[in-house]
């Protein structure tokens, strides 16, 4: 019996490992400097080019010249990429993209940002083609770093307030992962029971 338990309990913790993974997420850091804004992105290539060909289906990538493949690229991450600081909209302006074998890293000047945030709005749809995905997007402002995740659950968007120079989500969901502490006690509690009594 104590062997049935010990494997019930290491499947559990498997089956939340392998739902928890996701290999296929994306970072973009905003860092708002008292010059200029830049925004920092970095993304699996792999996960990227996929999303492209599934973006751009009618698009032969194979006979594309790596300038206009470059430009694609550009324009798709500018596409999808949505921010709202205190009711202004703000536009990525001048950027770069370097593509390597592993990872591609953008970057990107924003237009200007406000000295003070109150609110901040973000909806961040590029990669959504691929499934699984999330977006972790970070915020370094007065030498602090805050950052909210975007996947499915939240429709890969946020909306957050401005607490000490932190975001703070103003919609935090409940989290379903607490759930397995809720099945696991139980399951101890039983078998610490089992244990306990003489064979």
């Amino acid at each position: 019996m104590k062997r049935v338990i010990i494997l019930l309990l290491i499947l559990i913790v498997s089956i939340q490992t392998i739902h928890a993974h996701n290999p296929l997420s994306a970072m973009y850091y905003l860092e708002v400097k008292e010059n200029i804004n830049i925004l920092n992105i970095n993304l699996s290539q792999t996960g990227f080019h996929e999303a492209l060909k599934k973006q751009y289906s009618k698009t032969n990538f194979e006979e594309l010249p790596l300038t206009e493949y470059k430009q694609l690229a550009v324009n798709y991450l500018k596409e999808n990429f949505h921010l709202v600081v205190n009711g202004t909209r703000i536009q990525l302006l001048d950027g770069g993209l370097k593509l390597g074998s592993h990872q591609t890293d953008a970057k990107f000047i924003t237009s200007e940002l406000p000295k003070t945030f109150e609110s901040l709005e973000i909806k961040i749809q590029a990669f959504t083609e691929n499934e699984q995905h999330q977006t972790v997007f970070s915020l370094l402002l007065s030498g602090k770093t805050s950052k909210v995740i975007l996947n499915k659950k939240n429709d890969y968007s946020a909306s957050v307030i401005f607490k000490d120079g932190l975001m703070i989500d103003n919609h935090k969901a409940f989290n379903s992962n607490y759930l397995w502490c809720l099945v696991l006690i139980p399951i101890f509690l039983v078998g610490k029971k089992l244990m306990a009594k003489p064979n």
